[in-house]
């Protein structure tokens, strides 16, 4: 093996794990921030650029945890778009993405009483 392409491999290896070791120390601030603690944030990294995604329930919590992500050391820039926020209706059922997970979740209709009886 050439000088040249071991100390290539070596760098980028180093890169790699600064990487995962940044990602990291991100998903661990996140977690442990009371605003986006339980929330399902993906972090990755690359090269010091933090990229975030996933589904939050507000604008609000978008910020916070872009601004969380952009105080951790190490962090060079942070890419939230990524993520996304969900808002149901008061009274409405979220609708499934696709006909399969449609059967699996029953309608509010379906759910009421039969008979005087639950049928769930």
């Amino acid at each position: 093996m050439k000088m040249h392409s071991f100390n290539q491999y070596s760098h980028d290896l180093g890169m790699a794990v600064h990487d995962l070791w940044l990602a990291a120390k991100v998903k661990s601030a996140l977690e442990m921030a009371k605003p986006t603690r339980g929330q399902h944030i993906h972090v990755k990294a690359h090269g010091g650029v933090v990229s975030l995604s996933g589904q939050l329930e507000s604008h609000r919590l978008c910020e916070q945890a872009v601004e969380l992500a952009r105080m951790v050391h190490g962090v060079a820039e942070v890419d939230g778009q990524g993520l996304d926020t969900w808002m149901v209706a008061p009274g409405h059922m979220p609708e499934a993405p696709n006909a399969e997970e449609s059967a699996e979740y029953p309608q509010p209709d379906a759910m009421r009483r039969e008979g005087g009886q639950d049928r769930y």
